[in-house]
C-alpha cells in the first residue's frame, strides 16, 4: 500500500521537477520548494511523481492520472484554496468534488524592467499626515493586527519575517493603514500581499507600499512576484509594471453547512 511521506523543509530539491513549470504565484512556490516554507507531502523521496504543497494555498503538482494522485486529495480539509496547475488536474479536482467547490478567478503576473523614477515617485506621493517606511521588529504584532495576519502568516516567528522577509506600512495616527509584504520567500522571489484599510483605499497608498518594496527587491536582486485575487488588484500591478500571464481558476472546498471559511 503506498503512503505518502512528508518532505523536511531543507530536502525538497527533488520537487523541483514537478512545480518547475507551475503557472502562478511563482513567489509561493518558491518559498515552498526553495525556501523551506509551509509544508510539502509526496509520494516518493528521490523520484516524486505527485505532490502536495501547503502554504497559504494547496498546490498540486505532478501527473495526475498517477495513482497516488488521489490520496494528496485525503490531505485537503473543508476550506481549503487549492490550484490545479493543469486542465487535467482541473478535471480530476472538479470530478472528486462535484457540488462541494467555490471557483473564483485569479489573474498571473511576471515581473518586467520596472520604472525606477516613476516608483519612486508613487512613494513620494502621499498625503499629509501619512508616513512610509520598513516594519521595525517591535511593530510585527501591530502591523499584522492592523492590517491582516496574512501579511506574516507564513513565517514562523516575528524573527524570521524580520531576518528573511520586509514589510513595509504606511502609518497614520499612530497605526499602520496600508502595508506589504514578501508573504512568501525563497529561491530568490517575494511573493507579495498588500492590506489597505477600507476608508484609505483609492488614495495611492497601496500604490507607494508595492513600489516602495519593489524598489527594495530591485536593489537586492530579489524577483517581487505578483498574482491579483481581483480586478483592483490585477490594475495596480499594471500601474506598477507587471505584466499579465493569464488568469485562471482558482477551487475553494466548502465547508459543512454551519461554519465559515477560513481565508
Amino acid at each position: 500500500m503506498t503512503m505518502l511521506i512528508e518532505l523536511d523543509s531543507d530536502n525538497r530539491a527533488s520537487l523541483r521537477r514537478l512545480f518547475d513549470r507551475y503557472p502562478c504565484l511563482h513567489g509561493s512556490v518558491a518559498a515552498v520548494v526553495e525556501g523551506g516554507m509551509g509544508r510539502v507531502f509526496t509520494d516518493a523521496q528521490e523520484e516524486p511523481r505527485v505532490a502536495l504543497a501547503v502554504l497559504d494555498f494547496h498546490f498540486l503538482a505532478g501527473d495526475p492520472l498517477h495513482a497516488d494522485a488521489l490520496l494528496l486529495f485525503e490531505l485537503l480539509q473543508p476550506g481549503a484554496v487549492v490550484i490545479a496547475p493543469t486542465p487535467a488536474w482541473q478535471h480530476l479536482v472538479a470530478a472528486t468534488y462535484p457540488g462541494t467547490l467555490t471557483v473564483y478567478r485569479r489573474e498571473a503576473f511576471q515581473a518586467e524592467q520596472f520604472d525606477i523614477d516613476q516608483l519612486r515617485g508613487f512613494c513620494q506621493a502621499l498625503p499629509s499626515g501619512f508616513e512610509l517606511r520598513r516594519v521595525r521588529r517591535e511593530e510585527v504584532t501591530q502591523f499584522a493586527t492592523d492590517l491582516d495576519p496574512a501579511l506574516i502568516h507564513n513565517f514562523r516567528s516575528h524573527e524570521e519575517f524580520i531576518t528573511r522577509g520586509v514589510g513595509v506600512g504606511i502609518l497614520h495616527q499612530g497605526r499602520f493603514v496600508s502595508g506589504v509584504s514578501s508573504a512568501a520567500v525563497g529561491g530568490g522571489k517575494f511573493e507579495i500581499e498588500i492590506q489597505t484599510h477600507r476608508q484609505f483605499r483609492r488614495c495611492g497608498l497601496a500604490r507607494a507600499v508595492a513600489a516602495a518594496l519593489i524598489l527594495y527587491c530591485v536593489e537586492h536582486g530579489i524577483e517581487p512576484c505578483w498574482d491579483a485575487a481581483n480586478e483592483p488588484s490585477g490594475a495596480l500591478a499594471r500601474q506598477l509594471g507587471f505584466h499579465s500571464t493569464g488568469k485562471y481558476d482558482v477551487y475553494r472546498l466548502k465547508q459543512p453547512e454551519g461554519k465559515s471559511a477560513a481565508r
